[in-house]
């Protein structure tokens, strides 16, 4: 019997990543695209300004004042308010069951080199008890270097954070993260979910993120 498959998407991104039709090459376990995920999506950006974005997290208290929740928001310059990642609270102790978001660490080596991690922390974790088959993060950079500008992607294989390290012109950090999971439904044994979870990495409060135009993020994600 062939396999029902189900399409899930989670507090990212609401339509499945498309396909990209560049030419990539793999160093040191990290894969480089050329001219900003190939010459389509410069050439998209170039013709179209970028949205800018003040980005910052707030803070929601009840009556006692006990933290609730926290929201990081993207608000746009034209007015527009987005949402990926939230924190929520349970007698003022951080929910991991029921929150979505990420752990950001990095630092500026010697040589321009940045060095960090990324950890993603999902309610899908603690709520979905059907074993994962296939798990997979993936973060895309900006990378300016040399007066050029690529885009730089670190994998990571069953487990919940990615590891990065390159050589940038600045210490600004611009990107987007991915994580995919493919699922065996323990109730249903002949159907497999497939759940797409993204989210826009940006290390300044302030950003035009090219990802969020790309990926049409504004869009999917209200």
């Amino acid at each position: 019997m062939k396999k029902a498959f189900y399409i899930v998407f989670t507090i990212s991104i609401l339509g499945i990543v498309s396909n990209c039709n560049t030419n990539s090459r793999t160093q040191n376990g990290k894969t480089t695209k050329n001219e900003l995920n190939a010459k389509d999506s410069t050439q998209s950006s170039e013709k179209t300004e970028l949205t800018k974005y003040d980005k910052k997290w707030v803070r929601y208290v009840d009556e006692g004042g006990n933290i609730t929740h926290e929201l990081e928001l993207y608000i746009s310059e034209l007015g527009d308010t987005l949402n990926w990642s939230q924190r929520i609270y349970s007698n003022g102790v951080l929910d991991f069951t029921k929150s979505n978001f990420y752990d950001f660490e990095a630092k500026m080596a010697k040589d321009s080199v940045i060095k960090g991690r990324i950890t993603l922390h999902l309610e899908l974790d603690y709520t979905i008890e059907d074993p994962i088959t296939e798990k997979e993060m993936t973060v895309d950079f900006v990378n300016k270097l040399n007066g050029k500008e690529d885009i730089i992607t670190f994998k990571s294989k069953n487990q919940n954070y990615v590891d990065f390290e390159f050589k940038n012109d600045n210490d600004t950090i611009i990107g987007v993260l991915t994580e995919y999971r493919k699922i065996d439904l323990l109730k249903s044994p002949d159907s497999t979910r497939l759940i797409w979870s993204k989210l826009p990495i940006d290390s300044e409060s302030q950003t035009d993120n090219l990802f969020i135009y790309v990926y049409e993020l504004d869009k999917n994600k209200r």
